[in-house]
């Protein structure tokens, strides 16, 4: 790179990662605080869902970077027009591609590292992550719920508390519907946790009854009981497929899954959302970059507001990733969804290319300026309304 494209290239990635930085922290906040809102007065759980909430930093910062770095690159660029120093560069004779190949470089960075996390750190870190929670989940009785809440410890087991005091529990209710033949649920006056000799948990409960609902014929049957043993074994960490997502699976795994899984069985065209997005989801920082050049990279006077240049890059950027939501959310009923998702970021850096070489600034095409006038007619159209009413309320006064 010559030394005005390293100039460039330095700028547009400071700015990249220090937007990259403050967009995971507010996603990667407002995640972990949605998963501690059940601790209660532990510290060491509070802790244990800090370390796990950790490992949705890789995942976060993945979805994150295009935008990053759409943001950095235009923050760049308006930057040097706001100096003057685009128009110089313009005035000595730079061309477009000089100002494009160290943002695409950018672009192209940022999708080696949305791939490395895709393929390597990102299935291990959800693998932690998942591990983490259903091990909480196995001491969710004494450490979390909230009495009178009804938590949903699993898609299959509900459990509410009236009230904790340490390792045991006042007014235990469980909806158990794991048994695909029965449906169980419990009430016990008093609940404790038990660690058997070779380390098996055992909720016990006192004083209670187990009402037993037979699926087939709906037939009700109620145990009393004075003491009675629930196993917890099943919500620690099993090593069986059922329990591992398509998310925690290594790229490996899912191009070559095990036929015989139930889970592959019962729903195939997961697997194949989740390689698609793996293998696609770089390519919107490419896509992401050449915006930024499309809509920012321009030389303009430093009088002209450079608002319009971050607004029409943000609103670009949401509407193309929100279709490639779309397209991949359908991957999973019809793979020939496939190609449309691969084809929306080849597409959109084939129309910023093309905006780029015929040197064309977006914002001067007539459905973005009609676009961006919106605003301007609604205060008008307001302006008029308030006038009127202002005529009728004098007129009415005269009178």
């Amino acid at each position: 790179m010559t030394l005005i494209e390293r100039y460039i290239f330095r700028r547009a990635f400071t700015a990249s990662a220090g937007s990259l930085v403050s967009l995971v922290l507010i996603v990667w906040i407002v995640q972990a605080l949605s998963r501690i809102d059940i601790v209660k007065t532990s510290a060491s759980a509070a802790g244990n869902i800090f370390w796990i909430a950790l490992m949705l930093l890789p995942d976060l910062a993945a979805g994150v970077v295009p935008f990053a770095i759409l943001i950095g690159s235009v923050q760049a660029l308006n930057a040097l027009n706001a100096d003057s120093e685009r128009s110089a560069m313009a005035a000595a004779g730079a061309s477009n591609a000089m100002i494009t190949r160290p943002i695409l470089l950018l672009g192209f960075l940022g999708g080696l590292f949305m791939l490395f996390v895709a393929h390597g750190i990102g299935p291990m870190a959800s693998s932690a992550f998942q591990n983490g929670i259903r091990s909480i989940n196995a001491d969710t009785i004494t450490l979390f719920l909230q009495p009178g809440r009804f938590e949903r410890v699993r898609n299959d087991l509900v459990i509410s508390v009236g009230e904790t005091q340490g390792s045991t529990v006042k007014s235990l209710f469980i909806h158990d519907t794991r048994d695909p033949n029965l449906d169980l649920t419990y009430f016990a006056r008093e609940a404790s946790i038990v660690e058997t000799q070779d380390g098996q948990q055992v909720l016990m409960l006192f004083d209670g009854q187990l009402h037993r609902k037979n699926r087939a014929n709906s037939a009700v049957s109620i145990i009393e009981f004075q003491t009675y043993a629930f196993d917890l074994s099943d919500l620690k960490p099993s090593g069986g497929r059922d329990w591992i997502r398509s998310s925690e699976m290594s790229t490996w795994a899912l191009l070559q899954p095990n036929l015989d899984n139930s889970d592959f069985q019962r729903n195939p065209g997961r697997y194949d959302e989740e390689l698609t997005d793996r293998f696609s989801s770089w390519l919107f920082c490419i896509a992401f970059a050449l915006w930024a050049v499309a809509v920012a990279g321009q030389p303009q006077t430093n009088r002209k507001a450079t608002n319009l240049a971050m607004t029409l890059g943000i609103a670009g950027a949401v509407v193309l990733k929100a279709l490639g939501f779309l397209a991949l959310s359908l991957v999973n009923d019809n793979r020939l969804f496939v190609l449309v998702v691969f084809a929306l970021p080849l597409s959109a850096a084939l129309f910023d290319a093309i905006l780029i070489v015929r040197g064309i600034d977006p914002s001067q095409l007539r459905i973005f300026q009609v676009i961006g006038d919106l605003p301007i007619r609604f205060a008008k159209l307001l302006e008029r309304l308030q006038g009127r009413r202002l005529k009728t309320a004098t007129g009415g006064s005269g009178k």
